[in-house]
């Protein structure tokens, strides 16, 4: 008797649509096992996870480390608040450097102590704290909806007829609407949060010799009712967006042009710091517009308010045009560094190759 054939099965039909094909080919990559990150790479993502730089995940609701950094941070942020929200401010706006930061920071350590110093500092920790815990909260709803969304989709493909393009199409729009539904919750958070940043902004500038704060957030809210709370609010969500913008097309820009090198982790955290750096002054008179209205009231203590054209006037243009041109020749700099030492390690592995086929 003739034993029986084995047949081969068929391959399914690739899908007509390129950008499917192009879906499914990653995929098949993905599949493959990556290999083991380098002891130098795990040492230089744990020191950026320290210093709060490099979040393990990409996303909108993304929560980075804690880092000590924040304690050494806030009084140069403290500070600023100081030259741009305090009486007769328009005075120093315009001369804004770090030089006149720092000297703010000896005057309030002078007059008040580290007490001064610090002052807003719990109510800036507690905003941070909410914040990020209602942005865990959320991303954990957020995936196991769609876990269980997915689950039911593989249900129906399986007792359906198994059309490969259709599934792939169905989770190529579900992961557009789960960034989507994170970056509308991520603002979200970011507005019911920000009556808490602007009572620590304000609590910086505004000095209770009795220690209440009820008395000056009741005082606030008698005056000029709870929608005083969101002052400001429009900017801040503009200099948030306008940061995330200049962040995407900073990744983006990194990962294109390291596309076909080996830029190692380090060079690539190198990179993102003075990109990061460069980013931050260009979109810092967006957020000293939105730190000024937060503090602009016609209660005591507080900051009068002005009109915009004022306000956008003395702000400090200057300075932020020679920071630009400092941190952008420091990035520069930096590039190009990266760009020589690649192109050292080509040529050391080209005399490497060379001594190895004359042996």
């Amino acid at each position: 008797s003739r034993p029986p054939a084995h047949h081969s099965q068929p391959s399914p039909p690739e899908s007509q649509n390129p950008f499917i094909n192009s879906i499914q080919n990653n995929k098949k990559s993905t599949m493959a096992p990556k290999p083991p990150p380098q002891p130098a790479d795990r040492d230089v993502e744990a020191l950026a996870n320290f210093a709060g730089m490099m979040p393990k995940t990409d996303g909108p609701l993304v929560v980075s480390y804690p880092s000590p950094f924040m304690f050494l941070s806030y009084p140069v942020f403290a500070a600023n608040v100081r030259i741009l929200c305090q009486k007769d401010s328009w005075r120093n706006r315009g001369s804004s450097s770090l030089a006149t930061t720092f000297q703010f920071i000896q005057k309030t350590y002078a007059q008040e102590g580290v007490r001064g110093v610090y002052r807003g500092g719990l109510f800036y920790l507690l905003h941070t704290t909410l914040r990020d815990s209602l942005r865990i909260i959320a991303e954990r709803s957020i995936r196991y909806f769609e876990g269980r969304s997915k689950n039911e989709a593989n249900i129906v493909t399986s007792n359906g007829a198994g059309n490969t393009s259709t599934s792939v199409s169905g989770d190529i729009t579900m992961t557009k609407k789960g960034y989507r539904a994170r970056l509308l919750t991520k603002y979200l958070i970011d507005a019911v949060c920000y009556p808490v940043l602007l009572v620590s902004t304000r609590f910086i500038i505004v000095y209770s010799e009795t220690g209440s704060y009820k008395n000056s957030i009741d005082e606030w809210r008698q005056k000029e009712g709870l929608l005083s709370f969101f002052g400001g609010m429009a900017a801040s969500l503009l200099s948030t967006a306008l940061d995330e913008v200049m962040e995407w097309i900073l990744a983006a820009c990194i990962e294109y042009c390291s596309q076909g090198t080996d830029v190692e982790l380090a060079d690539k955290v190198l990179l993102k710091a003075s990109g990061s750096s460069v980013v931050s002054v260009l979109t810092s008179p967006v957020n000293h517009l939105g730190v000024i209205q937060r503090c602009q009231s016609e209660c005591r203590g507080l900051l009068e308010p002005e009109p915009i054209s004022e306000l956008l006037s003395s702000l400090p243009w200057k300075g932020t045009l020679y920071q630009v041109f400092l941190f952008g020749g420091v990035m520069a700099l930096n590039v190009r560094l990266v760009q020589w030492k690649i192109i050292l390690q080509q040529e050391e592995r080209e005399l490497q190759d060379q001594d190895e086929h004359i042996d």
